[in-house]
């Protein structure tokens, strides 16, 4: 079962994901992304991040849904890198209807619409498609951590 889909920059990130493994109850991180599970030290450095009793898929979009249904039985926690790959993860996986923004790096042209989160305007219009599928997007860095909910309309 899907209990956590998150967007951030860092993928897996320190306290950031041993906190929310711990609160949600997670036992199995799903990394889906088109670059890094080509990339040998890319996977080592997220295996390294991984908690102890998670286990962890790194895979291209076109796995995604098949790790899902295969590994059904357990807590999930996907994370992807940003919006846009949010939005394709909206178009594999419909039935996900809501998504926390933990991170989106802060880029020249970017603006903020929370803690730690920065969108261009390529990313507010994935932001917005997402919304427009019914999806809710809610930005908290951590369990403990107060929720933002912010206007993406403007």
């Amino acid at each position: 079962m899907i209990k956590l889909v998150r967007v951030d920059h860092r993928l897996l990130h320190g306290q950031v994901v041993f906190s929310w493994t711990r609160q949600m109850d997670i036992n199995h991180i799903i990394v889906a992304d088109d670059k890094v599970p080509n990339d040998p030290i890319g996977k080592i450095a997220l295996s390294i991040a991984k908690p102890v009793g998670c286990t962890l898929d790194i895979i291209p979009f076109s796995q995604l849904a098949q790790a899902v249904e295969q590994n059904k039985n357990k807590n999930i926690m996907i994370i992807v890198k940003g919006p846009q790959e949010a939005r394709m993860l909206c178009e594999i996986l419909p039935e996900v209807k809501e998504i926390n923004y933990g991170g989106v790096a802060k880029k020249q042209d970017s603006r903020e619409y929370g803690k730690a989160v920065y969108l261009n305007e390529e990313e507010l219009k994935e932001t917005r498609e997402i919304l427009a599928r019914g999806v809710r997007i809610y930005i908290q860095q951590v369990p403990t951590a107060s929720v933002e909910h912010p206007d993406f309309s403007k």
